[in-house]
């Protein structure tokens, strides 16, 4: 099983546990100290932007974003990467748990269908 891009053992089953994965995350995105948000965008299927809001340091969903920012592949555009449902609804559903009420209304938005894109700043 893949839980924000990392590789769980097919034992544990979908029972990866929360903290297993905040671990391989936190692991992954290295060290952290030279960056001071996250900007997101939400945007229209035409690439409009409807509305930014920042991350800051300090929680899972930070972390977790810097993490795919600096991993995926998905190609630039303006210094922004898509993120994508699967990515963006794993993030959230962990972040819920780990972050509480600091990121909900961020993981409210990442429940959504809708277009975001991130930029490490």
């Amino acid at each position: 099983m893949f839980v924000c891009g990392y590789h769980f053992p097919a034992s544990m089953g979908n029972d990866v546990s929360f903290d297993k994965v905040v671990e391989k995350v936190t692991e992954g995105a290295g060290d952290l100290s030279g960056i001071s948000g996250v900007v997101v965008t939400g945007e229209t299927p035409k690439g409009e932007i409807v509305e930014s809001f920042t991350v800051a340091p300090g929680t899972f969903m930070f972390t977790a974003l810097v993490d795919y920012y600096k991993k995926s592949d998905v190609p630039e555009k303006d210094g922004f990467k898509m993120i994508y449902y699967t990515n963006k609804y794993q993030i959230s559903e962990v972040s819920k748990t780990i972050d509480g009420d600091v990121t909900k209304p961020l993981c409210r938005k990442f429940d959504d269908m809708n277009l975001y894109r991130i930029k490490v700043a």
